[in-house]
C-alpha cells in the first residue's frame, strides 16, 4: 500500500529550530546528540504500555511528541540528560547493517520499529515536484506534464534520462509554508515526519539532519515555469549546500554523473558534463507547445548530445511515442489533463530506432559536427 503524506498539525512547530552550524564532524555530532538519544530511550513508551493500538499512527505521534518537548524544554532539562549522557547507547553497538547509522548515533531498536511506515511518499531516485499541482493550480500541473515528458530522450537515441519516468508529488504543509522552495523540502521530508532513520536534536534543541542529504532532483514552481529542475545537496543544518539548475532533456549526462559514475554526483560535477554546463541551461519558456520549446532551444544553439541533429518533425514523433496522445490534448489547450500514467514505459522503448538514427547510419550522411562511429563488430 502506498504510503499517504504526513502534515504535522498546525505545521512544524516553531520551537524546533535548524542547528546553527553546518559545519560538525562525525565526532562532534555524536557529542551534540548524546544527550537526546538517551532522552528517547528513557522516554519511549511502547504502543501496548501506552494503551494504545500498535500501529505506525501512534509511533509517529510519539516520535513527534518527544521531538517537540526536548526542542521546547528549558536548557536545565536537557543539560539533565546530556551531562549522564554515554556517547552511544548501551546495547546499540557492533557492526553496521544496511540502512543503519554509524555507531555512537544508533537510536533505540523500539523508536524504529515502524518507522518505513510513516516516511513521506517520495521517490528519492526520479524528479520531486515540490510545487502544488492539484485542480486549484492547473498551469503547474500543465508544466509539469510537459516537464514529465521532456524528461525522455531527445537526441538520436529513444529512451529516458534518469532513473525513473513518472515524477512524485512532495505536497508539503501548508501550515509550514505556502511559498514552497528547495529550503522548504528536507524539513518536509525528514522532520514533519520525525523521522528518526535522520534527524538528530543537539544539546541545545536543534535539529540536525544526517540521513539523506542530497544529491535530489527538486522541481519548484519557479522550476516549472522556466523549463529547469534544481540538483541539490544539504549540509546537516537543512540549509542549501549546492545547486545547479537543468534543462529536463540535458539531464541524461549529469544524471550519470550524479547517480552512475561511482563518484559523489555533487552540483559542481554535474556543471562540468554535456547538459550541465550553464549556457545550456538558460530558462525556457514552459508555456509554449511542447515541441516548439525543443526548436526554441535548437534555434540558440544550446542543446547538449546529438539532439542538434533532430528537428520538429523528429520531435513530434518522440513526444507522440513517449506520451501517446498528448499532442492531441495540447491542441485542445487540455495539456494538463493527460495522465502520467499513459506515459511510455522506458524497458518498452529502449532500442526503438528513431528516423534520424537510420538517417546518421546511412554512409551517405555528413555534418560539419557529427561523425557517425558504427558499433565494432564482434
Amino acid at each position: 500500500m502506498p504510503r499517504s503524506v504526513q502534515h504535522w498539525s498546525g505545521g512544524i512547530p516553531t520551537c524546533i529550530q535548524p542547528h546553527p552550524d553546518p559545519d560538525l564532524s562525525d565526532d562532534e555530532i555524536k557529542e551534540e546528540v548524546k544527550g537526546w538519544l538517551l532522552f528517547v530511550k528513557e522516554n519511549w513508551v511502547s504502543a501496548a504500555n501506552a494503551g494504545a493500538s500498535s500501529d505506525a499512527e501512534y509511533e509517529l505521534k510519539h516520535r513527534r511528541q518527544l521531538v517537540e518537548k526536548w526542542a521546547s524544554a528549558k536548557q536545565e532539562f536537557r543539560d539533565s540528560y546530556q551531562s549522564r549522557a554515554p556517547v552511544g547507547l548501551p546495547g546499540t553497538e557492533g557492526s553496521r547493517s544496511r540502512g543503519e547509522q554509524i555507531e555512537g548515533l544508533r537510536y533505540p531498536a523500539e523508536a524504529l520499529e515502524r518507522i518505513y511506515d510513516t516516511l513521506q511518499p517520495d521517490n528519492t531516485s526520479g524528479l520531486i515536484c515540490i510545487a502544488p499541482v492539484d485542480e486549484n493550480h492547473p498551469e503547474n500541473r500543465a508544466r509539469l506534464v510537459k516537464f514529465a515528458i521532456l524528461l525522455y530522450d531527445y537526441d538520436i537515441e529513444a529512451g529516458h534520462c534518469i532513473d525513473s519516468h513518472i515524477p512524485s508529488e512532495a505536497i508539503l504543509n501548508p501550515a509550514t509554508t505556502n511559498d514552497p522552495s528547495v529550503e522548504d523540502f528536507l524539513p518536509w521530508v525528514d522532520l514533519e515526519t520525525a523521522n528518526f532513520l535522520s534527524i538528530y536534536l543537539t544539546h541545545t534543541g536543534t535539529v540536525i539532519y544526517f540521513g539523506r542529504l542530497g544529491t535530489y532532483m527538486l522541481v519548484d514552481e519557479l522550476g516549472l515555469q522556466t523549463g529547469r529542475l534544481t540538483f541539490v545537496e544539504y549540509e546537516i543544518n537543512g540549509t542549501v549546500q549546492e545547486s545547479v539548475e537543468v534543462r529536463p532533456f540535458n539531464m541524461k549526462s549529469p544524471n550519470l554523473r550524479a547517480h552512475h559514475s561511482g563518484s559523489r554526483g555533487r552540483p559542481e560535477d554535474i556543471r562540468c558534463v554535456d547538459g550541465g554546463y550553464r549556457h545550456q541551461n538558460q530558462p525556457l519558456d514552459m508555456d509554449l507547445p511542447i515541441v516548439d520549446i525543443l526548436c526554441q532551444a535548437k534555434e540558440v544553439n544550446k542543446l547538449p548530445n546529438t539532439m542538434f541533429l533532430c528537428d520538429r518533425e523528429q520531435w513530434t514523433s518522440d513526444v507522440e511515442l513517449y506520451a501517446p496522445g498528448y499532442l492531441v490534448l495540447e491542441a485542445e489547450g487540455r495539456g494538463g489533463e493527460y495522465p502520467l500514467t499513459r506515459l511510455a514505459d522506458p524497458n518498452t522503448i529502449r532500442g526503438i530506432k528513431k528516423q534520424v538514427m537510420i538517417t546518421v547510419e546511412d554512409p551517405s550522411f555528413s555534418h560539419a559536427h557529427f561523425t557517425w562511429l558504427a558499433p565494432r563488430l564482434p
